[in-house]
């Protein structure tokens, strides 16, 4: 019986890891190419407030960088000023990529390139 177990085991595992692989080889094989047809991405973080601010930016960079997007996602972060625009000036000066972006200036952060020519 155990003997039974094992087997099913090992064969459940062996199918996850085929899974696995097949994925991790299309996110690489299609990676390059999906940065090119789609434009530019944002990846935008609209924070409540100061407590979930640096918790929701770091998650995010973590994010970007995993995706490894050609060309590179662009991490915008909403700033309403205040003890929140303090803790995104800190985090700006640690993660350089990190824009800030005012409410007015949305539109324009937001405008695909292809369709601002």
């Amino acid at each position: 019986m155990l003997r039974v177990i094992g087997y099913v085991l090992g064969a459940g595992l062996m199918i996850l890891g085929g899974v696995e692989l097949v994925r991790w080889l299309c996110f690489r094989t299609f990676r390059g190419g999906r940065g090119r047809d789609m434009g530019e991405m944002v990846l935008l973080v609209l924070p409540k407030g100061p407590e979930d601010c640096e918790a929701l930016v770091r998650a995010a960079a973590l994010r970007v960088d995993w995706m490894a997007l050609r060309p590179p996602c662009r991490l915008a972060c909403l700033d309403p000023g205040g003890e929140t625009g303090e803790i995104l000036e800190r985090l700006q000066r640690e993660n350089h990529s990190l824009e800030r972006v005012r409410r007015e200036d949305l539109p324009a952060v937001l405008e695909s390139p292809k369709e601002g020519k």
